[in-house]
């Protein structure tokens, strides 16, 4: 079933025109209608969809076909990137709104039904006049987890995606540190609250930029904070947001659970070009660097690009440009996109910088922690006293900037170096030049009591005025039966950072990042069912060099 063409209005071309300005997008070639649209499904769901089509010239062909599949409505905001732009510019889009959400028929349950549904959304899409014979998808986040969902089987005549900010694994990002990943709740709050006082959802939408709504309200600030926190959460949400507790129900990524909403298996299947855009700080980078790798190792025409962007800035707001050349080259085989492989920015040295891959060519480079709070090259005594730390649930060390959905980012991170619950090595001022390249890893002797305790690790550069500015970091619940007279590698997610002459690397180390994960409350007791706790005092051995920073410093600097 479908309803009429409606043509673009006046104000719809004036925002797009003006939107494509501000994103240094080429002119447009035409105008477009959009039409909504019914797709059936095999269990008699329908799901609601807009088909925007290019107006063409009788001898005029489209660019090519977009598929789009999106929980977050339809409105102006979140279709603006990922239709009205590339319709404007001759190509065909489908935005097809997932099962449960804007008119779509089903129940919402998130990243369960997106395997099947896209698979039937092809074999719809087939039988349609206006079908090409080819197809590309696009669109970040939840968007670009779709794709990964439809490449769980991928269709022969899919032969282009672009996947933004995207994750495959859903059980990796919820409990993959052995924490809950709290930016789930803030998530199910948005999406449990579609049409809520404050207007409809898609107007919220369309301000979707700027992202304010996924910050969590005081309410859920104050849910969040409490304990038991399931209980707590169960409060907040009552019989909204169902899929929430069964989240907190299944904290091994390995449960059955999990199966429909991992797609691994995509990265051994797909064969067609793929673009990956990222952030360095954005929520999903160590999957989509990992997507990278897997693909690249594989010998698939996988391209990457990771700026120093947030989750939201990452999603294609500082990268249509690309996404555009790209997809007219593999739907259209214009030969567009004339980009190398990779192309990262260096922070700290503030360029960009074009790969054949990633990670480069690195050499390891080892800086001790030592006993006065310092960090650098020379090990250690024998005799040198341990370093320690108590960390208190009841009053947690809080999330500053890094990897958080809404507000994360590069931020100064200086106050952790006043905390009495952190510990802050900090380096000499460096002589020269030092490029870090890759995955740094912490190496730390180090015993926690009692045993059930996590670790948050950062990597920090202060600047020549004494500025902290926060550069990758980690997260881990540790093994309360982990043997701790052996030292613990944690690897830090990738980054690219030039320490310039005059600047130092600080390593902060603390007992966690609260709200951005459900803290340690240093019981045996499960942490979201439980409101008993205990301070966790951290030890980490100095002596004799055994606990240390390793960088991969260019081997070309």
């Amino acid at each position: 079933m479908a309803g009429q063409p409606v043509k673009r209005s006046f104000a719809g071309a004036t925002l797009d025109n003006l939107g494509a300005r501000y994103l240094g997008v080429r002119s447009e070639t035409c105008s477009y209608t959009t039409q909504p649209v019914q797709i059936p499904l095999r269990d008699g769901v329908e799901l609601a969809a807009d088909f925007y089509a290019p107006e063409l010239l009788d001898n005029q062909a489209s660019a090519g076909l977009i598929m789009v599949q999106c929980c977050y409505g339809r409105g102006a905001g979140i279709t603006f990137l990922n239709a009205r732009l590339f319709a404007a510019r001759g190509f065909q889009a489908l935005f097809v709104s997932t099962r449960g959400t804007d008119g779509s028929g089903g129940t919402f349950d998130p990243h369960s039904n997106e395997q099947s549904d896209s698979q039937d959304i092809v074999a719809w899409m087939r039988q349609q006049p206006w079908y090409p014979g080819s197809f590309a998808t696009l669109g970040p986040s939840y968007l670009g987890y779709s794709q990964w969902a439809l490449l769980h089987n991928p269709p022969a005549d899919c032969i282009a995606a672009v996947i933004p900010v995207g994750p495959h694994d859903q059980a990796w990002h919820t409990w993959g540190t052995g924490s809950f990943r709290l930016d789930r709740a803030s998530w199910s709050d948005l999406m449990s609250r579609r049409e809520d006082e404050r207007g409809s959802f898609l107007s919220r939408l369309s301000n979707i930029p700027g992202l304010s709504f996924l910050r969590p309200s005081g309410r859920l600030e104050k849910a969040v904070a409490g304990l038991p926190l399931e209980a707590s959460l169960q409060k907040y949400f009552g019989d909204k947001a169902p899929w929430i507790f069964d989240y907190l129900k299944h904290p091994n990524v390995d449960d059955a659970y999990w199966e429909s909403r991992r797609h691994h298996v995509s990265l051994d299947r797909v064969k067609i070009p793929i673009l990956l855009v990222s952030g360095w700080y954005d929520t999903f980078t160590t999957q989509t660097m990992h997507q990278f790798k897997h693909l690249h190792n594989r010998g698939v025409n996988v391209s990457l690009i990771v700026g120093p962007w947030t989750h939201v800035q990452g999603s294609g707001l500082h990268s249509t440009p690309e996404i555009m050349d790209f997809l007219a080259e593999h739907l259209t085989k214009t030969g567009k996109y004339n980009y190398p492989p990779v192309r990262i920015f260096i922070t700290g040295s503030q360029e960009w910088r074009s790969m054949p891959t990633w990670p480069p060519a690195t050499q390891p480079k080892a800086l001790y922690l030592q006993e006065d709070s310092g960090i650098g090259s020379k090990q250690p005594v024998q005799d040198a006293k341990p370093a320690s730390f108590v960390f208190d649930p009841l009053y947690p060390t809080p999330s500053i900037g890094g990897n958080q959905m809404a507000s994360g980012g590069r931020v100064d991170d200086g106050a952790y170096a006043e905390r009495s619950d952190v510990l802050a090595f900090t380096s000499e001022p460096f002589s020269e030049d030092l490029e870090v390249l890759g995955i740094p890893s912490v190496h730390l002797t180090h015993a926690s009591d009692p045993p059930f305790a996590d670790l948050f690790v950062r990597l920090s550069e202060v600047d020549a005025q004494g500025v902290s500015h926060n550069i990758t970091e980690v997260y881990q619940a540790l093994d309360p039966s982990r043997d701790t007279s052996q030292p613990l590698q944690l690897n830090l997610q990738d980054c690219a950072h030039r320490f310039r002459v005059g600047t130092r690397v600080r390593l902060i180390v603390a007992g966690g990042s609260f709200p951005m994960y459900a803290r340690s409350l240093g019981t045996a007791e499960n942490r979201v069912r439980s409101e008993k706790t205990a301070p966790q005092r951290h030890t980490v051995t100095i002596a004799g060099g055994v606990s240390r920073l390793v960088l991969p410093i260019s081997a070309a600097a």
